[in-house]
């Protein structure tokens, strides 16, 4: 089984519907992928994010008749050994996360790949889920 892990902040909003969503449509099309998803911030769990997940992820995972499989997991951090565990490893905001990456882990920079959804208040929670599980579907008929 091949490995995709989403990249974001926190793990909280953004990377855990990416990595709920790609699950569902990696079953539902028979796929031999499994996501998981880390965040790159040095403060998790944030204080400003009650609880496991966001409730931006699980009502865009209701509103798509998903139920999510690691809804009550809390939010993890990324590693340097991810790089090396990860088939395909993808950022979910070059504009916010390249200039961490660049920061943390240069040698593994181009091992990653970006899409754009920004985090809260850049693009509003619906607009964001939108557009992110737009970028996933597309993802999934690529592989």
């Amino acid at each position: 089984m091949q490995k995709i892990l989403f990249i974001c902040t926190g793990n909280y909003y953004r990377s855990r519907f990416a990595e709920e969503y790609f699950n569902h449509l990696a079953k539902v099309n028979g796929l031999n992928w499994r996501a998981f998803s880390k965040g790159l911030s040095n403060n998790m769990p944030s204080p400003n994010n009650p609880g496991p997940i966001s409730t931006h992820t699980i009502a865009a995972l209701q509103e798509r008749k998903i139920i999510g499989e690691e809804l009550n997991r809390f939010p993890l951090p990324i590693t340097k050994e991810d790089f090396e565990v990860y088939d395909k490893i993808i950022a979910l905001s070059e504009q916010e996360h390249r200039p961490m990456l660049k920061d943390r882990y240069i040698t593994h920079l181009d091992k990653i790949g970006f899409f754009e959804v920004g985090d809260l208040p850049v693009e509003e929670p619906k607009a964001a889920m939108d557009k992110l599980a737009l970028l996933v579907e597309a993802l999934v008929k690529k592989l």
